[in-house]
């Protein structure tokens, strides 16, 4: 199948020069399927970019508004995070105080909701 443009992929193996073309072996992480993919073209069209900056969730969790859990949250602003869901990096992990958890600034794709979820701990 094709990729949408801006789908976040998950690198197997690679890259690797197959002639003019650099390609990769890759995850899909909206349906988990594998394959082969162009990294850049044999003109030096770039079909994939990096995205260091997107998360899967692999356990359901709660994207909070504080950064410190202990806060008195707003009921509204925190929402369940199923697993599967795709997550955008705004501030990468900082450890809380006190509980040792590594918690990050994100923001869910699928609804735009800002918060803070726990990625350690």
């Amino acid at each position: 199948r094709r990729l949408e443009v801006g789908e976040a992929v998950e690198v197997l193996e690679g890259p690797v020069e197959e002639g003019d073309l650099k390609r990769i072996r890759a995850k899909a992480l909206l349906d988990g399927q594998e394959g082969w993919l162009s990294v850049s073209g044999s003109a030096g069209t770039k079909f994939l970019e990096d995205g260091g900056s997107t998360f899967k969730v692999v356990k359901d969790t709660i994207l909070t508004e504080c950064f410190d859990l202990d806060a008195g949250t707003n009921k509204a602003a925190t929402r369940k995070l199923k697993a599967g869901e795709l997550l955008e990096v705004r501030t990468w992990g900082k450890k809380q105080d006190g509980s040792g958890l590594t918690r990050m600034r994100c923001k869910a794709k699928s609804d735009g909701m800002i918060g803070f979820v726990t990625t350690i701990g």
